[in-house]
């Protein structure tokens, strides 16, 4: 017996949402996904332009929109508030500024 088209579409949006739970946990995992793994720029300048120029975890959209970007002083971390511009997807993406040695 054949399943009815409302059945697919919600075992397809069910399926859709794992995939993105699966994809956030991953993205945690990366560079910029958590504190202990910051992504190392050189500069305080070139923060959100990169950050805004990342994928979304949970989509694969490029640009997300920058919604804040603090400094985290205790740990020496600048922490970016991301949002996806297409699912609404928000989360942290963690930087520090390194050192430049001297040429």
């Amino acid at each position: 017996m054949a399943k009815r088209s409302r059945t697919e579409r919600r075992e397809a949006e069910r399926d859709a949402a794992k995939l993105a739970r699966a994809r956030i946990k991953l993205a945690a995992l990366e560079p910029g996904g958590a504190p202990e793994r910051p992504i190392e720029v050189a500069s305080a300048s070139i923060i959100e332009p990169q950050a805004s120029s990342m994928a979304c975890a949970a989509c694969g959209a490029q640009g997300l929109r920058v919604e804040e970007h603090a400094a985290d002083l205790p740990r020496r971390l600048r922490v970016v508030h991301v949002m996806c511009q297409r699912c609404g997807t928000r989360r942290e993406v963690f930087f520090r500024i390194g050192t430049v040695l001297p040429s």
